[in-house]
């Protein structure tokens, strides 16, 4: 999925490259949203945005996805961006931080020792892109792992 974004001039356009990855990553836990707040809903695709889009581009796998969801790491990666600075402060303040939650949730959905068949299609994000998540839609239609 390629989502075309204004950038400052109006006649210019952008390719966003990773529409398709954060799109995918959010769904994943935001699918039903059974049992999550609006807050929680939030702060899952802030997380996605936080370490998906940093300057050093998105990340190759998702293991390297879970490793970019500590707190120390996103705050290196984003020590230029006082907007994304104020919103990891956010997440990762409080007695019960959701940038822990979140980490939490997205380690358990693309675990590798995971068999259930929404962690396999999570995987698959990384592996293709564009063209797994699509396949993985296919799959479950089918009923297929």
């Amino acid at each position: 999925m390629f989502d075309v974004t204004t950038a400052a001039p109006r006649n210019e356009f952008r390719i966003d490259q990773v529409a398709g990855l954060r799109e995918s990553l959010e769904g994943l836990l935001l699918h039903d949203g059974v049992g999550l707040d609006a807050r929680m809903r939030h702060a899952i695709t802030a997380v996605v945005h936080l370490a998906v889009d940093t300057p050093m581009g998105p990340p190759e796998d998702a293991e390297e996805f879970i490793g970019r969801l500590d707190a120390s790491w996103l705050f290196a990666a984003w020590q230029e961006s006082d907007s994304e600075l104020s919103m990891l402060n956010t997440l990762a303040g409080g007695d019960v931080p959701a940038l822990s939650w979140c980490e939490l949730m997205f380690t358990t959905a693309l675990a590798p020792w995971s068999a259930a068949p929404a962690a396999v299609h999570a995987r698959r994000i990384f592996v293709t892109g564009e063209q797994a998540r699509l396949a993985a839609v296919g799959d479950c239609a089918m009923g297929q792992a």
